[in-house]
């Protein structure tokens, strides 16, 4: 027996008359996303799902405005909303597989090193990091763990630090045993920190490595709370387009808002 909407229960449809036909080929299309296809093609959609390409097209176009699926320009895939609904899929995905997508995307389009941390304690963690060989080299990979006030990606979290966050991190081993090469002091950490809750984000030149330029900007959720940062990176000078008016800094906000609005609280467990 099935609830219906006034919570009557009434029996389950007898017949194709009783069933919406492009509901259930929408649900069809949701469920071929799986852990091991978290992202897929239109003809893989189409052949996953067995129903023509032409209406998957037409059904995905229809999620995509619901904002149950995004599309990278190549691939479609689940958005976090789809957990508002219950769908159990997107709450397997950790933080860093939201986010992966989105900073290949960056990567592409800036031609720069796209990186995400997140705060752990008084650390900076790489969950995500993907571009340019080159600039692999430096030696920050996923799951690099820096105190959080050397790198602008730690900054740009330790900036929005709620509550008594700042000052159990300013007490720590962590921030006293690493002294920064331009933050010599505590006032010019807090100094820096006010200037980037003005800014919006972080720019950074030869602090953390000599030849290294990284603009971080901090990835908020859904209730505009700072769950991580996300920065790009190039060798310095090389970052000349690097200002709050240029193209570099728009595809960065731009990159940032689009993970904090597929960011779910299963995703940060």
């Amino acid at each position: 027996m099935a609830e219906s909407i006034t919570g009557e229960v009434q029996a389950a449809p007898r017949s194709a008359r009783d069933l919406v036909q492009s509901l259930q080929r929408g649900l069809a299309v949701i469920r071929v996303f799986d852990a091991g296809n978290p992202a897929l093609t239109l003809d893989q959609v189409a052949a996953r799902s067995g129903i023509s390409r032409s209406a998957t097209r037409r059904l995905l176009r229809t999620l995509m405005a619901a904002g149950h699926i995004r599309f990278d320009g190549h691939r479609f895939a689940p958005t976090a909303r789809l957990l508002d609904l219950g769908y159990p899929q997107q709450s397997r995905l950790s933080l860093a597989e939201v986010a992966r997508p989105h900073c290949e995307s960056l990567a592409h389009r800036t031609g720069h090193t796209a990186s995400l941390a997140r705060l752990e304690g008084p650390e900076a963690v790489y969950l995500v990091r993907v571009g340019l060989p080159r600039l692999m080299d430096v030696s920050i990979n996923v799951g690099t763990r820096l105190p959080a006030h050397l790198p602008a990606i730690g900054r740009v979290m330790l900036a929005w630090l709620p509550g008594q966050g700042l000052e159990e991190f300013l007490a720590s081993d962590t921030y006293r045993d690493n002294p920064a090469r331009t933050l010599q002091t505590e006032e010019d950490l807090r100094e820096q920190l006010d200037q980037i809750r003005a800014n919006g984000w972080c720019r950074s030149s030869g602090e953390l490595d000599a030849g290294l330029s990284t603009l971080a900007a901090p990835v908020r959720d859904r209730r505009g709370n700072v769950v991580a940062g996300l920065n790009i990176s190039t060798h310095t000078g090389e970052d000349e387009l690097w200002d709050e008016t240029g193209e570099i800094c728009h595809h960065l906000s731009e990159c940032a808002a689009a993970i904090g609005s597929d960011v779910h609280p299963a995703h940060l467990s």
